[in-house]
Formats: C-alpha cells, sequence, structure tokens
C-alpha cells in the first residue's frame, strides 16, 4: 500500500510539474502587421485587463498558421482572410479553424516624397507591380525606372496584393523582396524610384519617410486565428481585442 501511495504521489507531482511547464504566456505567432499595429501598441492594457501573460512574434502569416497547427503558438495573427491562409500553406479546412476580425484594415501604395506622382489607379498599380509600366513617366511621374518593392512569401499582404490587384498573377521579376513593413519603409525612404503596397496605418506612421499615393486602397481583415476550441486565457484576450477600448490603442 506504501508503495502504491508512493507511486501514485510521484505521478500527481510529475503532473504538476508538467502543468507548470506547459503553463507559459500567450504567444501569438505571425503577421508584422498585425503584431506592430494591433498587439505591441495594447499589449501592457491587454496582459492588465486580461491577467494574461502575452509574446509575440512576427515572421509572416504564413509561418504563423504552421506555427498554430504545430501547436507551437496558441493562436495565428493573420493580415489576410482565413481562406488564402488555407490556400498559401496547403493546409485542408476542416472545420475545427475559427477567424477572429479585430480591425479591417486598407494596403495602400508608398513612394518617395520626391516623386511627383500624385494618384495612381489600381490597373496601373497593377501594370506597375505586374511589370507592365517600368518607368515613373508613364503614369506621371520622372524619367526613372520603377523599382518594386514586395513582402517575403510568408505575408499575408503579399498574398492579399497579389490576389487582389495583380488577380494571381506573379510580381515583376526583379523585384525588391523585403522581410519586413518596417525595411519597406525605410527602402522607400531611401530610393526616389520605389514602390512598396503596405498598410495604411503603419504608412501613416512614416510620413516623414515616405509619401503616401492617392489610390483606392485595398482591404482586408486583421485577424487571429485559432484552432479548436480556444483556451479562457485566449478568449478573454480577443474580446479585449475586439473592444472598442483596445482599438483607441491601435496604431
Amino acid at each position: 500500500m506504501r508503495g502504491t501511495a508512493g507511486t501514485i504521489a510521484a505521478l500527481m507531482l510529475m503532473a504538476t510539474c508538467a502543468g507548470h511547464a506547459d503553463a507559459g504566456p500567450l504567444l501569438f505567432s505571425g503577421s508584422s502587421t498585425v503584431q506592430k499595429r494591433i498587439l505591441e501598441p495594447a499589449q501592457k492594457t491587454l496582459e492588465k485587463k486580461t491577467g494574461a501573460s502575452v509574446e509575440v512574434s512576427g515572421g509572416g502569416t504564413i509561418r504563423g498558421f504552421k506555427d498554430l497547427m504545430t501547436g507551437d503558438a496558441a493562436a495565428a495573427i493573420a493580415s489576410c482572410p482565413l481562406d488564402v491562409a488555407f490556400r498559401e500553406t496547403g493546409i485542408p479546412t476542416e472545420g475545427t479553424f475559427q477567424e477572429h476580425v479585430i480591425l479591417r484594415d486598407d494596403i495602400v501604395a508608398i513612394v518617395h516624397p520626391s516623386n511627383t506622382v500624385k494618384s495612381l489607379t489600381l490597373a496601373q498599380l497593377a501594370d506597375i507591380h505586374g511589370g507592365k509600366i517600368t518607368n515613373w513617366k508613364d503614369v506621371g511621374g520622372p524619367d526613372s525606372r520603377i523599382v518594386v518593392v514586395i513582402p517575403p512569401a510568408s505575408s499575408g499582404t503579399r498574398a492579399v496584393v497579389r490576389d487582389e490587384l495583380l488577380k494571381g498573377a506573379a510580381f515583376v521579376d526583379g523585384a525588391y523582396v523585403t522581410v519586413t513593413d518596417r525595411e519597406a519603409v525605410d527602402v522607400v525612404a531611401l530610393s526616389p524610384i520605389a514602390v512598396a503596397m503596405l498598410s495604411e496605418g503603419f504608412a501613416k506612421g512614416h510620413t516623414r519617410q515616405v509619401k503616401v499615393v492617392k489610390a483606392p486602397p485595398i482591404r482586408r481583415p486583421l485577424s487571429i486565428i485559432t484552432k479548436d476550441e480556444p483556451s479562457p486565457e485566449l478568449k478573454a484576450a480577443i474580446r479585449f481585442l475586439q473592444s472598442k477600448e483596445a482599438k483607441n490603442l491601435f496604431k
């Protein structure tokens, strides 16, 4: 009996220790747009309101979706619709994923402040990003070649621009591929011939460095993606991020 009791006690202790090992911060992985516009600005208030500890990892929507699938993240953060994420990752839709939209976002075009282009149509932006228009003079700008700056393959923004602007066609050969939105801003700020497309909220935070070109916006959701039934802590975090109070914190 003593041996049995000792074994049970040991198993209970192991289970308790394992529970403590598993217990940790809520990791949100994926879109750098959601990271910079939503989670990082709201993180301190989110933790205070919910009592949860939060960690945020960028690297792109597609990476976040894969981290969610492997259990390495509590939730994925996405800058493209859920169906686009499914397509980009090749993961089949099996009914256990939920898309929690936090914010509706516009993707806009940015250029160097010295660029004389005042406005562009979506057709012109499509021809620029697809390689049909290669000189700024053809759209009212200087007589200079165009360098197209695009997000990495893991980016939800890239997928949305390709779908909505290029209608699934390929980006121009030789496009400059960035790692983050911040890098896109830095490249355009240094290059009078570059153009990039990124979140309007992020672009407006850097108007001293780049110019937002007047053009019809491309709209998309910024979301948190969960799988199966979210934990109470994760549910509370999502509810807060969808609140009016949280939206006042977003950039």
